[in-house]
């Protein structure tokens, strides 16, 4: 299944219904989440149940994200919907199945054949975009973006994710229908892609986002499947600047372009989508479908073109008006840098003049330091040569201090050997001292109990003198 994306309000409802009836004929199996910007076009969308469709509200979107919120409150409505488009596609793609595309389609497009010849461009991309193919004498429109934001492909992948965020916290931080050098509303960020993010494919086939700015060269005709461009299948039509006049007739816009209505245009593309929208509608009886300028020429409807004409002049001599006015705020930019600059030029002459007399001064100062330096330099040389005699001989003192003290290395290490062995020796020495220690501390114990054993017979021996002589005395005299 694929999936898409889109938004729009009341004013462009009928053109999201044809771009769903599109998908619906040419797109196969997919899904369409639109993002509803008032209550008409949710009212509309509810009313109608389309199928492959889900709706989120605008309101939604915008209490999720304080940054988009902010936004909504410092730029103009079309600028903010520009904002909502990276914020839209940034919300959706992880909710999406990982590593399948999200892609955003522009509610004016309108498929003629099936997409999957855009996804076998994109092939395994991990973003996809598509170039405005701007003819030559176009050339200059590419400073409000190389690409077109009709068709957006983000993959959900990291490649995909991180693209979709930078894009949204781009367009959150500026996002104005202005051009300034790196920015034009949501598409001018889209140039940096390809380098910024490998992975970005932009879509070459010329059947891909074909729109009134690259058609001035085309040719398209009927084919066996569906209109053709330059013999290759029309697969959708971006029907930018299309206005509705009145009685169904419209305004292709394809003037602000270089570009005329040939037969193949008007017959194979702008008149089947008009029909389309026509029928989601409910037209005067008689007014079909028409195109300026009229094929007849008596077309009563003719008259519904001067007031959008005026219109558009108006606002053509109010942008001249406004263009003529930054020409004069430039033009005096100009004279005040002109004047700067010819003040700085005289400036300039006085600082070199100051400059060419501290010079000279420098250069003399140099010389007189110069003379003292060589005299200085001299006296440093001598003194160097003597401190080089003086290492010299460091150095050989050093040799002789080094085989010395591989002499003494080499007999200490003798001499360790030598204590080595003497600590060994006197080991043995210790070892045998406290036997010796314990045996005679045995000898003075076993001698102390002989001298007590001698002293108990001692007493006995006395004890049994007595008696002896006490038996002696108390026997009879036997003489």
């Amino acid at each position: 299944m694929t999936h898409y994306c889109t938004y729009f309000d009341g004013h462009y409802l009928t053109r999201g219904l044809a771009l769903h009836d599109s998908l619906m004929r040419h797109g196969g199996e997919f899904e369409l989440i639109v993002l509803c910007m008032d209550e008409a076009a949710a009212s509309g969308l509810h009313q109608r149940a389309l199928p492959c469709v889900r709706l989120l509200p605008l309101a939604e979107l915008v209490a999720q994200y304080p940054a988009l919120a902010a936004a909504r409150g410092n730029r103009t409505n079309l600028e903010f919907y520009f904002t909502c488009t990276a914020w839209f596609m940034q919300h959706l793609l992880p909710s999406i199945p990982a590593g399948e595309l999200l892609t955003y389609l522009d509610a004016d497009l309108y498929f003629f054949a099936s997409p999957q010849a855009v996804y076998d461009e994109i092939g395994a991309a991990s973003v996809a975009i598509t170039p405005h193919r701007f003819p030559a004498s176009l050339s200059h429109l590419k400073y409000y973006g190389r690409f077109n934001v009709g068709w957006v492909s983000f993959r959900h992948d990291p490649t995909g994710l991180a693209c979709a965020a930078d894009w949204a916290d781009k367009c959150a931080a500026w996002c104005f229908n202005r051009l300034e050098p790196e920015r034009y509303a949501d598409q001018k960020y889209l140039d940096a892609w390809e380098e910024r993010f490998p992975g970005t494919v932009s879509l070459q086939h010329p059947g891909v986002n074909a729109a009134p700015w690259n058609v001035k060269d085309c040719t398209f005709a009927a084919g066996p499947a569906g209109p053709t461009v330059n013999g290759r299948p029309l697969v959708f039509y971006h029907f930018h600047a299309l206005v509705h006049l009145g009685r169904q007739l419209y305004d292709p816009g394809l003037h602000r372009y270089d570009a005329v209505m040939s037969v193949g245009l008007r017959e194979q593309v702008y008149l089947p989508y008009l029909r389309q929208l026509v029928s989601y509608e409910s037209p005067a009886p008689g007014d079909q479908p028409e195109l300026l300028p009229p094929v007849r020429l008596d077309d009563p409807r003719c008259g519904l073109a001067v007031p959008h004409l005026l219109a558009r002049i108006q606002a053509s001599e109010l942008d001249s008006a406004e263009r003529l006015a930054s020409i004069q705020r430039y033009e005096a930019k100009l004279k005040q840098a002109y004047a700067d600059h010819a003040h700085n030029v005289d400036y300039l002459k006085q600082v070199q003049e100051d400059n060419v007399d501290y010079l000279k001064q420098v250069q003399e100062d140099n010389a007189d330091c110069l003379k003292q330096v060589q005299e200085d330099s001299a006296e440093r040389l001598a003194t160097i040569q003597r401190y080089e005699a003086k290492l010299k001989q460091a150095y050989a003192d050093h040799a002789l201090n080094v085989d010395y003290l591989k002499q003494v290395q080499e007999d200490s290490a003798e001499r360790l050997a030598t204590i080595q062995r003497y600590e060994a020796k006197l080991k043995q020495a210790y070892a045998d001292h406290a036997h010796n220690v314990a045996y005679i501390e045995r000898l003075h114990a076993e001698i102390a109990a002989h001298v007590k054993v001698a002293e108990e017979h001692g007493r006995i021996i006395a004890a049994l003198s007595v008696q002896l002589n006490a038996t002696e005395k108390s026997r009879p005299d036997e003489s």
